[in-house]
C-alpha cells in the first residue's frame, strides 16, 4: 500500500516485481493501492503482458479489495477507483478470514477494435 500512489514509480517497481525470482517463470502482475476514506481503494496496475502500467485490471481490483478488506478491515462493498478513472465496485462475504461471494460489478465497453493479419502470427 502506498499513501500518495501519484508517487509510486509503477512501471520501475512493478517490473521489478513481476519479474522476480519468486514468481518465476510466470511472472505476476503487481499492483499498488490507496486506502481512502468510505470504503475506497484506489490502484494502479503493472500488467505483465503488457509490460506497462495499464488503467484498469479486473482481477487487480478485486485482489486489492480483499487486501484492504484483511488489512485495514473495510467492509464490502469497496469501491476501487483505478488509473483510468472509473469506479469498480467489489462486493464479497466474509467469515472468518475467508472470502466468498467475491464479485466485481463496473463498466465494460470497447476502447479499441483491431485485425490482426495471419502473417502477424509468423
Amino acid at each position: 500500500t502506498a499513501d500518495n500512489l501519484d508517487d509510486v514509480e509503477v512501471v520501475r517497481l512493478g517490473r521489478e516485481i513481476r519479474f522476480h525470482d519468486s514468481y518465476a517463470p510466470a511472472g505476476t502482475n503487481v499492483n499498488f493501492i490507496c486506502a481512502g476514506n468510505d470504503n475506497t481503494i484506489s490502484i494502479r496496475t503493472y500488467e505483465r503482458g503488457v509490460e506497462d502500467e495499464t488503467l484498469a485490471c479486473g482481477t487487480g481490483s478485486v485482489a486489492a479489495a480483499v487486501v484492504a478488506a484483511c488489512r485495514s478491515r473495510i467492509k464490502s462493498p469497496i469501491n476501487v477507483m483505478t488509473r483510468g478513472g472509473e469506479s469498480l465496485c467489489v462486493y464479497f462475504k466474509e467469515k472468518e478470514g475467508k472470502f466468498y461471494d467475491t464479485y466485481l460489478e463496473g463498466d465494460a465497453r470497447i476502447i479499441y477494435k483491431g485485425e490482426l493479419w495471419e502473417d502477424a502470427w509468423r
